[in-house]
């Protein structure tokens, strides 16, 4: 190498090492290079030594940029985990926020379609002819069960299971019916299509714990369908749908006070509690504040002095009177009309037109006075022919099936007559006209009419036909049930 391009090379490396070393070094380094071929030495070691710090340099520096870039891809992955996570929360948290909006929703809606509710009729299984059951019911569904709004009370794998038909398309509440085949003939109100079963599990209540099952039943009520009454009969009960509305309209009833109306009746030789109770048979009205009441104070173990005693059991309605007495000092209330015709009835149309009832609930009557108050007229007794039965009558018992299915087309077709006569001013029906409607639609057979109901009169009975015909037209309602509720 020329000793020009050495010594510049090695002022310039003097020059770059003159920042680090004091001037002692500097001086010491210049002895150093005083000859030639020692700088040229020098530079040789020097250049290798600079390799081996730019190769050292260029390793720190790649090092750097893949430790950055690892770094970055760490940091790159951890976002997107972030944001997976924040995006699964957030649509965990939407799909929740939206079920529950759902929930609200659903919850307002049925709020909503309850709030209209004026009642519905609560169906218990009768204690007669259990077997009989499943035709009972059918003939319900067939006819004055969809607008009463009828809940029928069900124990499964027993005699008082059920199983509603299927819906064939829904006549006309006037019209008849093919009752040879079974089918559910539905009425929607506020939202709810009836008639409906309500299940009772056994771990509940059995058939033969009334009691647990009723106080069961009317906290489902509240709590399911939030009526502002509830009608409760068995499946033995023939019920007027339009009657059952207008009793409600007529005596402006409120679901906010008490009410306990039906057929009232007391025991004979009361000691202790004086009271009166409404007959099941016939059924009775509860309202929204007595069933609220009797959720949280009917005793199941028979309550009152009951004791859980068997026939209680079978008779709940008792319990009921009692606890309301008791507690309340509330007592049935008169529901005859104003002429004391009986609205509510506990037995069949033929036997009370011809007032042969059983001597048992007669008495019952006797003493009611002093529950109900009194009657000059006639001291709360059961009357003959056409004083029986209001015109608003809401409803009969110990009615069979076929009983049932005779008596609501021969209602109806009255019906239809007195809205003609109205509307187009036509004849009205003869009394021979519906006495051979009557005799072609009502059972004959004993079975079919059951064992606490009449046969229709011998036709030679005239004055039993003619407060039966009369009876029967003016029970049958005026308009229809749309037009009524």
């Amino acid at each position: 190498m020329p000793k020009k391009e050495i010594e510049y090379v090695v002022l310039t490396k003097r020059r770059q090492r003159h920042n680090t070393h004091n001037a002692k070094e500097v001086k010491e380094e210049n002895k150093s290079y005083a000859s030639p071929a020692t700088a040229e030495k020098e530079l040789i070691m020097w250049s290798g030594r600079q390799k081996i710090r730019i190769n050292k340099s260029n390793d720190r520096y790649c090092n750097k940029i893949l430790f950055i870039l690892l770094v970055m891809i760490l940091l790159f992955f951890l976002l997107i985990l972030l944001k997976r996570n924040a995006g699964h929360n957030g649509n965990s948290d939407i799909a929740s926020s939206s079920f529950q909006n759902m929930i609200n929703v659903r919850q307002q809606h049925d709020n909503n379609k309850f709030q209209n509710l004026k009642f519905v009729t609560v169906v218990l299984p009768s204690v007669v002819n259990p077997k009989g059951r499943t035709k009972r019911l059918d003939a319900i569904t067939s006819t004055w069960g969809p607008m009463s709004r009828a809940i029928y009370i069900t124990h499964p794998g027993t005699d008082s299971d059920y199983t509603l038909p299927p819906p064939p398309p829904p006549p006309s509440s006037s019209s008849f019916v093919n009752h040879d085949t079974p089918t559910t003939i539905t009425h929607t109100t506020g939202g709810i299509t009836f008639p409906q079963t309500m299940p009772i599990d056994a771990t509940i209540a059995t058939e033969e714990e009334g009691i647990p099952r009723l106080k069961y039943v009317i906290s489902q009520i509240v709590k399911q369908y939030n009526p502002d009454f509830a009608f409760f009969a068995n499946d033995h009960t023939f019920i007027i749908p339009q009657h059952l509305c207008s009793f409600l309209e007529r005596h402006k009833f409120q679901p906010d006070q008490h009410l306990y109306a039906g057929h009232a009746l007391r025991p004979k030789n009361q000691k202790g509690l004086q009271y009166a109770f409404n007959s099941g048979a016939s059924g009775y009205f509860l309202s929204q504040k007595t069933m609220k009441f009797l959720m949280e104070h009917l005793n199941t173990d028979g309550g009152g002095g009951g004791g859980g005693r068997k026939w209680l059991q079978g008779n709940p309605g008792l319990v009921i009177a009692q606890c309301l007495k008791k507690s309340l000092g509330i007592d049935p209330i008169d529901t005859r009309d104003d002429r004391k015709r009986h609205v509510f009835h506990a037995f069949g149309l033929i036997r009370v037109v011809k007032k042969e009832m059983d001597e048992w609930y007669e008495r019952k009557h006797e003493d009611l006075y002093e529950i109900l108050g009194e009657d000059e007229m006639y001291r709360h007794e059961l009357q003959k022919g056409t004083l029986c039965c209001s015109p608003d009558t809401v409803s009969f018992h110990y009615v069979e099936w076929a009983e049932t299915l005779a008596l609501w087309d021969i209602l109806m077709y009255v019906m239809q007559n007195k809205k003609k006569r109205v509307v187009e001013g036509g004849d009205a029906m003869t009394m021979e006209e519906l006495q051979q409607l009557m005799l072609e639609k009502w059972p004959t057979e004993k079975k079919d009419i059951g064992g606490y109901s009449h046969h229709l009169p011998p036709l030679f009975k005239k004055d039993i036909w003619e407060d039966l015909l009369r009876v029967v037209i003016a029970i049958a309602p005026n308009q229809e049930y749309e037009e009524v509720c």
